[in-house]
Protein backbone atom coordinates (compact mmCIF):
# COMPACT_ATOMS: atom_id res chain seq x y z
CA UNK A 1 0.00 0.00 0.00
CA UNK A 2 0.83 3.67 -0.41
CA UNK A 3 -0.40 6.62 1.64
CA UNK A 4 0.97 10.04 0.76
CA UNK A 5 0.28 13.02 -1.41
CA UNK A 6 -0.32 11.75 -4.94
CA UNK A 7 2.45 13.52 -6.81
CA UNK A 8 5.32 12.36 -9.01
CA UNK A 9 7.96 13.18 -6.40
CA UNK A 10 6.32 10.82 -3.91
CA UNK A 11 6.92 7.88 -6.26
CA UNK A 12 3.57 6.12 -6.64
CA UNK A 13 4.57 5.33 -10.25
CA UNK A 14 7.65 3.50 -8.94
CA UNK A 15 5.51 1.41 -6.60
CA UNK A 16 3.16 0.62 -9.50
CA UNK A 17 6.15 -0.44 -11.58
CA UNK A 18 7.31 -2.68 -8.74
CA UNK A 19 3.80 -4.16 -8.53
CA UNK A 20 3.91 -5.01 -12.24
CA UNK A 21 7.26 -6.73 -11.73
CA UNK A 22 5.90 -8.64 -8.72
CA UNK A 23 2.84 -9.83 -10.64
CA UNK A 24 4.28 -10.44 -14.09
CA UNK A 25 7.88 -11.44 -13.40
CA UNK A 26 8.15 -12.64 -9.80
CA UNK A 27 5.06 -14.81 -9.53
CA UNK A 28 3.02 -12.83 -7.02
CA UNK A 29 -0.55 -14.15 -7.20
CA UNK A 30 -3.39 -11.70 -7.88
CA UNK A 31 -3.27 -9.11 -5.11
CA UNK A 32 -4.22 -5.50 -4.57
CA UNK A 33 -2.22 -2.31 -4.65
CA UNK A 34 -4.02 0.25 -2.52
CA UNK A 35 -3.19 3.94 -2.59
CA UNK A 36 -4.62 6.92 -0.75
CA UNK A 37 -3.72 10.50 -0.01
CA UNK A 38 -4.22 14.09 -1.04
CA UNK A 39 -4.64 14.62 -4.78
CA UNK A 40 -4.10 18.24 -5.80
CA UNK A 41 -5.56 19.60 -9.00
CA UNK A 42 -2.08 19.71 -10.55
CA UNK A 43 -1.65 15.94 -10.04
CA UNK A 44 -4.86 14.65 -11.63
CA UNK A 45 -2.98 13.99 -14.88
CA UNK A 46 -0.29 12.08 -12.98
CA UNK A 47 -2.88 9.78 -11.40
CA UNK A 48 -4.53 9.27 -14.80
CA UNK A 49 -1.12 8.27 -16.26
CA UNK A 50 -0.75 5.70 -13.49
CA UNK A 51 -4.28 4.34 -14.03
CA UNK A 52 -3.69 4.16 -17.79
CA UNK A 53 -0.38 2.34 -17.26
CA UNK A 54 -2.03 -0.17 -14.91
CA UNK A 55 -4.70 -0.78 -17.58
CA UNK A 56 -2.02 -1.31 -20.21
CA UNK A 57 -0.34 -3.85 -17.90
CA UNK A 58 -3.73 -5.58 -17.40
CA UNK A 59 -3.56 -4.79 -13.68
CA UNK A 60 -6.19 -2.04 -13.45
CA UNK A 61 -8.55 -4.25 -11.44
CA UNK A 62 -5.84 -4.72 -8.81
CA UNK A 63 -5.09 -1.00 -8.30
CA UNK A 64 -7.33 1.17 -6.18
CA UNK A 65 -6.93 4.84 -5.31
CA UNK A 66 -9.12 5.42 -2.25
CA UNK A 67 -8.84 9.23 -2.18
CA UNK A 68 -8.20 11.49 0.76
CA UNK A 69 -8.94 9.80 4.06
CA UNK A 70 -9.96 11.13 7.44
CA UNK A 71 -8.37 9.67 10.57
CA UNK A 72 -10.82 6.77 10.95
CA UNK A 73 -10.60 5.82 7.28
CA UNK A 74 -6.81 6.05 7.40
CA UNK A 75 -6.66 3.64 10.35
CA UNK A 76 -8.96 1.28 8.43
CA UNK A 77 -6.79 1.68 5.34
CA UNK A 78 -3.68 0.52 7.20
CA UNK A 79 -5.47 -2.64 8.39
CA UNK A 80 -5.79 -3.72 4.74
CA UNK A 81 -2.03 -3.65 4.06
CA UNK A 82 0.69 -6.27 4.32
CA UNK A 83 3.55 -4.02 3.17
CA UNK A 84 3.79 -0.24 2.90
CA UNK A 85 5.96 1.92 0.65
CA UNK A 86 6.27 5.55 -0.28
CA UNK A 87 9.20 5.36 -2.71
CA UNK A 88 9.82 9.11 -2.89
CA UNK A 89 12.21 10.17 -5.64
CA UNK A 90 13.56 13.06 -3.56
CA UNK A 91 15.23 13.00 -0.16
CA UNK A 92 12.10 12.91 2.00
CA UNK A 93 12.84 14.88 5.20
CA UNK A 94 10.28 13.22 7.47
CA UNK A 95 7.87 10.55 6.28
CA UNK A 96 4.91 10.90 8.63
CA UNK A 97 2.83 8.31 6.76
CA UNK A 98 5.71 5.84 7.12
CA UNK A 99 5.56 6.25 10.90
CA UNK A 100 1.77 5.87 10.83
CA UNK A 101 2.10 2.62 8.90
CA UNK A 102 4.74 1.38 11.32
CA UNK A 103 2.62 2.19 14.37
CA UNK A 104 -0.08 0.10 12.67
CA UNK A 105 2.34 -2.85 12.57
CA UNK A 106 2.92 -2.73 8.80
CA UNK A 107 6.45 -3.51 7.57
CA UNK A 108 7.79 -0.88 5.20
CA UNK A 109 10.09 -0.81 2.18
CA UNK A 110 11.64 2.58 1.55
CA UNK A 111 14.30 4.10 -0.69
CA UNK A 112 17.73 4.36 0.89
CA UNK A 113 17.87 8.16 1.05
CA UNK A 114 16.49 11.14 2.96
CA UNK A 115 15.11 10.41 6.42
CA UNK A 116 14.20 6.82 5.54
CA UNK A 117 17.50 5.09 6.47
CA UNK A 118 17.41 6.74 9.90
CA UNK A 119 13.77 5.76 10.43
CA UNK A 120 14.45 2.13 9.46
CA UNK A 121 17.60 2.06 11.62
CA UNK A 122 15.82 3.56 14.65
CA UNK A 123 12.77 1.35 14.43
CA UNK A 124 13.87 -1.87 12.76
CA UNK A 125 10.50 -1.79 11.01
CA UNK A 126 11.43 -2.25 7.40
CA UNK A 127 13.83 -2.78 4.55
CA UNK A 128 15.61 -0.31 2.32
CA UNK A 129 15.81 -0.45 -1.46
CA UNK A 130 17.81 1.38 -4.08
CA UNK A 131 16.16 4.75 -4.85
CA UNK A 132 14.12 4.99 -8.06
CA UNK A 133 14.55 1.26 -8.71
CA UNK A 134 11.25 -0.63 -9.10
CA UNK A 135 13.12 -3.96 -9.42
CA UNK A 136 14.88 -3.57 -6.07
CA UNK A 137 11.65 -2.34 -4.49
CA UNK A 138 9.89 -5.45 -5.84
CA UNK A 139 12.67 -7.72 -4.51
CA UNK A 140 12.40 -6.23 -1.01
CA UNK A 141 8.59 -6.46 -1.01
CA UNK A 142 8.85 -10.09 -2.14
CA UNK A 143 11.37 -10.81 0.65
CA UNK A 144 8.76 -9.69 3.18
CA UNK A 145 5.95 -11.55 1.44
CA UNK A 146 7.95 -14.78 1.24
CA UNK A 147 9.01 -14.72 4.90
CA UNK A 148 6.05 -14.36 7.28
CA UNK A 149 8.40 -14.52 10.28
CA UNK A 150 10.40 -11.58 8.91
CA UNK A 151 7.18 -9.70 8.15
CA UNK A 152 5.97 -10.21 11.71
CA UNK A 153 9.30 -9.17 13.20
CA UNK A 154 9.47 -6.03 11.08
CA UNK A 155 5.87 -5.13 11.91
CA UNK A 156 6.38 -5.57 15.67
CA UNK A 157 9.74 -3.78 15.68
CA UNK A 158 8.35 -0.91 13.62
CA UNK A 159 5.37 -0.41 15.92
CA UNK A 160 7.52 -0.43 19.05
CA UNK A 161 10.32 1.62 17.49
CA UNK A 162 8.01 4.28 16.07
CA UNK A 163 6.38 4.72 19.47
CA UNK A 164 9.74 4.85 21.24
CA UNK A 165 11.57 7.19 18.88
CA UNK A 166 8.86 9.23 17.17
CA UNK A 167 6.00 9.72 19.62
CA UNK A 168 4.73 13.20 20.49
CA UNK A 169 6.24 12.82 23.95
CA UNK A 170 9.66 11.91 22.52
CA UNK A 171 9.49 14.81 20.06
CA UNK A 172 8.68 17.20 22.92
CA UNK A 173 11.61 15.83 24.95
CA UNK A 174 14.02 16.35 22.04
CA UNK A 175 12.72 19.87 21.49
CA UNK A 176 13.31 20.72 25.14
CA UNK A 177 16.79 19.17 25.00
CA UNK A 178 17.64 21.26 21.93
CA UNK A 179 16.31 24.46 23.51
CA UNK A 180 18.24 23.80 26.74
CA UNK A 181 21.43 23.24 24.75
CA UNK A 182 20.80 26.43 22.78
CA UNK A 183 20.23 28.39 26.00
CA UNK A 184 23.39 26.98 27.63
CA UNK A 185 25.44 27.72 24.54
CA UNK A 186 24.30 31.26 23.75
CA UNK A 187 22.63 32.78 26.78
CA UNK A 188 23.84 31.02 29.90
CA UNK A 189 27.41 29.83 29.21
Amino acid sequence: GYFARVAREKGLHILCGAYRILRQEMGLPPSRLLAAGYLGHESHGYLKEIQDQMREWKLADEFEYQGELDREDKLRFFTQLHVFSTPAVYHEPKGLSVLEAMVSGIPVVLPNHGAFPEIVRNTGGGLLCAPNDPYDLARQIMAIRDDPVLAGQLGQAGAAGAREHYSSARSAERTIEALEKLCRTYWYP
